[in-house]
Parts: C-alpha cells; structure tokens; sequence
C-alpha cells in the first residue's frame, strides 16, 4: 500500500511538473487503514486529485486533506494527538506518568497512617474527609472523560511497582509470567466477591465514619498488588483481581476517550512490537518525528497491544504505547460517549453481576430509610445483628438485579424476539454510575470544603478556626437530582443504541429505568 501511494504520488507529481509531496504520519496512516472498495483504482484516483489539488507552496500532504478516506472503526472520532501537538509532548515526557506518581504517594503514604495514628472521627480525621468528600465523587466523574485513567496513578499499583523493581535489584530473578485463560472469568468472581465484602463490611460495621478501617481497607488492596507484582510479571492484580480495578474496567466502557491503534499500520510497519512487549529505542524514520519518540519501555503492563483492543476495559491509559511506537500507529481518540456497548460488545456474567452489585450497594447505603419506610425500623443493619443484618444486607444488594432480571423475563413474553438479557443490562450502566455519583455528591458538597480544617484537627491543631467552603444540603439535593435525571437519559438512549430495531420490546426496562429514577430521587 505504501509503495503504491509513493509510485502514484512521484508519477502525478511528474506529470504536472512540481516538486515531490510527501505523506506526514497522520494521512499515511489514514492512507493505510482505508479499505479502498474501489481497490487500486481508487487509490490512483485519490492520489490525483491531491496532487491536483494541493497548491505549488505545499509540500507535506496532511490528514485534513484526506478527510474523506475514514475508516469504518475511526467513525465519529477525531485524535486528539494530532490536534493538540503539544498533548503528544507531555505524553512523551517524563512528567507523565511518574511525576503524577510521586505527588499522588505524598497524599497516600501520610493520610493512611493518620487513618491508625489520628483521631477516630470523621470530622478529625483527614483520611475520611479525602476518602469520602474527595476522591469517590471525582473518580465516579472521571470515568466518563478519562476512562480507566485512576489505574495508571493508583497507589496501590505504584507501591507495587516500586517494591518489585526493588525487590528485583535486590534478589535478580525470573519472574512468572500469565495468560488470560481463565482469569477472565474466575478473576472476575473475584472481583465480585470482594467488593460484596466491601459492602458489608462498610454497612456493618460503618467503615465510612471508621478512620482505621478505612485505612485497613488501603493496606489490603495494596497488600494484593504488592504480592502478586512480586510473583508474577507486569499487573496481573490490578487487570484480573483488584476490586477496584473491576470496577474501573467496566465504566471505563462509557469514557468518551479511547486509546487504539491501526491495525494496518501495525501489520504493515511495526516489527518490534514494543508497544506490547517492550525493547529499547527505535530509530524513527520519519521527518516530523520528536527527539523522544519511539523510547525505550517495560511494554504493556496488561500485556495487551493498543491493536489488541476492543474496548476500555482493559486500557489504564499509561500511555506507554505510545512512547514506544515508532510509527505514530497509536491514536488517542475523542468519540461518543459510551460507544463500546454497542460496536461489537461483548459482556460476560461476572461484570454483569458486579455492575448490579454497585447499583445494589446504593439501595444498602440507603436501607435505613427505604426499612422506616416500611415499617421496619426495628431492623438494624450493624455488626451487633450479623444474623439478621447480612441476609437483609444481601437482599437490598440483590434488588437490582431481582427487578431486571424479573423486568426481562417479562418482555420476552411480550416480545419473543427482544435482545438477550446480557446484552441489554448493559443499558443500565451509566445508571449505576449515576446513582454512585448521587449518593456521594451531599459528602462532597457538606464537607470537602473543609478538608483544611479537618487536616488541622487531624494533627491536633483544634484551636485553629479555618475558614472552610461548603453548601447546603439544597444544592446537594438538587446536583443529585440533576445527576439521576442524566443518568435516566443517557440509559434510555443507551438502551435504544443497544436494542436497535427492538427498541419498542424493551419498553419494560424503560419503564423500570423511569421507576428507579423516581425512587431514587424520592431517598
């Protein structure tokens, strides 16, 4: 394909007299990874016509000029590396990821120690006010803009990663190395069964008002990554085991930033591979190419290739693929919001399963009031009353999934031809995000502006009066509101993506969305 273009683009450059055009990475990978339904021909006519076209001062044939040659999988979607030079730079340097790195353990390593050593109240405590206020509500809210991008920061995997190159400093040794059979799916249980423990342990014994818990809590998802980045090779933890990553990997599907690479360019040009396995520098080629391209790296710490992808989940956005590359193969690409449900999805039961444990654990978080409201206030839910409170914890945990699953098994009565449930339970995803990204909204608003003070009081500095910001619970209310009656829209477009032409046969789920809604808002 290469050497055809150039063949058509010296001849067309002879025939009308004029100094040779040459292809920038960008429209040649455009070039590259079109699929030419007019073959050769249609190559010839293309290469024409910019000759033609381009004027006599022009020497470099850009991707605007080839605007029209897209490419069924880069439909609806524009790359932010080449629009923004100066993003292609940043990655390329050191300050990312590793200067995030050291800033985020300066904030984790202190705030943990003080969740054992500091004052055991929320309101004198900086860890709960960090944990609770800050970081639940701006990581629910980054999954839509960046994805998985909390993975490639994450303390948990930066202390693991530190302690293997220093344990592998210390003691030189071959480590073992994994494939996915099997981790996919057992993995993913996991996953489920850990964030169920999570659930109760917070509900029960009130892990969000519990400065050492919470602090626990850290400890042992670090514990996980630092014993498996010991064994075994690359994060074999944070893309199959961690609780958190799980729950990153699935909403990272409704990011409007994707990382993927041209398949063509990659079959075509690429011959060491080290977006995905890693090697030295590369020499590069190419005349626009920055100094520090094509570095030297560790590989992909999920040992997947950008080519290899298929969707967010498993893309923490490390960006060393792109460090690597020396074809510029690697587009980092802004789309519509959500697309990898309905391009070619493929769901699986265990992510299935924990997307509605998260729904769930809002109907727990919540319980207290939806048992007053029944009647039931003698029902408490607390360490003291294990024997009643887990199977009751356990219920309001399963609710999602019982009305759903019900929900279905009734518009296939209706409609015989209507969609698997596993495919359309997708459409309550950015729900689920929403109705997280509600209940955390009143911490945010009513304490975040008074981490300075909590910080002072965590150190034993109660005598300082620091001026704080915060609002009330109305405009928490209202933001939560906002947020539930975006996330009900988005669901229900998100259903209608999914079901296509058996939009009309899920209209029981959309009533269900509507109901969820409704009650939500009502708590």
């Amino acid at each position: 394909m290469v050497e055809l273009a150039n063949y058509f683009l010296e001849k067309f450059c002879q025939e009308k007299g004029r100094n040779l055009l040459t292809f920038n990475q960008a429209s040649l990978r455009r070039l590259i990874s079109y699929d030419y339904p007019g073959n050769i021909t249609e190559l010839e006519t293309i290469i024409k016509r910019l000759v033609l076209m381009i004027p006599e001062s022009e020497t470099i044939l850009t991707e605007k000029l080839l605007w029209s040659l897209e490419s069924t999988k880069n439909a609806f979607r524009l790359d932010l590396l080449n629009q923004f030079p100066w993003l292609r730079k940043f990655i390329l340097s050191r300050w990312y990821p590793q200067a995030l790195w050291l800033i985020i353990m300066v904030i984790f390593v202190p705030i943990t120690i003080m969740g054992f050593v500091g004052p055991q109240t929320r309101s004198e405590n900086v860890i709960l006010n960090l944990f609770w206020a800050w970081w639940w509500p701006i990581y629910l809210l980054l999954f839509p803009i960046l994805g998985r991008f909390w993975c490639s920061v994450c303390p948990f995997m930066i202390t693991g990663e530190w302690l293997r190159k220093f344990s592998l400093w210390l003691f030189p040794r071959q480590q073992l190395s994994w494939t996915s059979n099997g981790l996919n799916q057992w993995g993913s249980w996991f996953v489920f069964v850990s964030f169920t423990a999570i659930y109760l342990w917070e509900k029960l014994w009130d892990l969000s008002h519990t400065p050492y818990l919470s602090a626990s809590l850290f400890l042992i998802i670090t514990g996980g990554a630092v014993i498996f980045s010991l064994i075994y090779e690359n994060r074999l933890w944070c893309r199959y085991l961690c609780p958190i990553g799980g729950m990153n990997g699935m909403f990272a599907k409704l990011s409007v930033i994707e990382l993927r690479s041209s398949e063509a360019v990659c079959g075509s040009q690429c011959t060491t591979q080290g977006c995905y396995k890693g090697g030295d520098a590369t020499p590069v080629t190419f005349a626009e190419a920055l100094p520090n391209e094509a570095q030297a790296t560790e590989g992909c710490p999920f040992n997947l290739g950008p080519s290899k992808l298929t969707d967010n989940r498993n893309c923490i956005l490390c960006m060393g693929c792109i460090k690597a590359c020396p074809h510029r193969s690697i587009q980092l690409n802004l789309r519509f919001p959500g697309s990898d449900l309905w391009q070619n999805h493929h769901g699986f039961w265990a992510e299935i399963a924990l997307m509605l444990l998260l729904f769930g654990g809002v109907f727990l978080h919540y319980s207290d009031t939806i048992l007053s409201r029944f009647g039931l206030d003698k029902v408490l839910l607390d360490s003291q009353h294990l024997l009643t409170a887990i199977p009751c914890a356990i219920l309001f945990l399963s609710v999602p999934f019982l009305l759903t699953f019900s929900i279905h098994q009734i518009a296939k009565l209706v409609h015989h031809q209507i969609m698997s449930y596993e495919k359309v339970i997708y459409a309550y995803l950015l729900m689920t995000l929403a109705v997280n990204l509600a209940y955390h909204l009143p911490f945010a608003v009513t304490e975040a502006g008074s981490v300075f003070q909590v910080i002072a009081n965590t150190f034993g500095y109660n005598n300082f009066t620091i001026p704080s910001i915060t609002w009330s619970l109305d405009v928490a209310n209202f933001l939560q509101d906002s947020v539930l009656l975006t996330g009900l829209i988005g669901s229900i477009y998100f259903l209608y993506k999914i079901t296509q032409n058996n939009f009309l046969s899920s209209a029981p789920h959309l009533l269900l969305m509507v109901g969820f809604t409704g009650f939500l808002m009502s708590l």
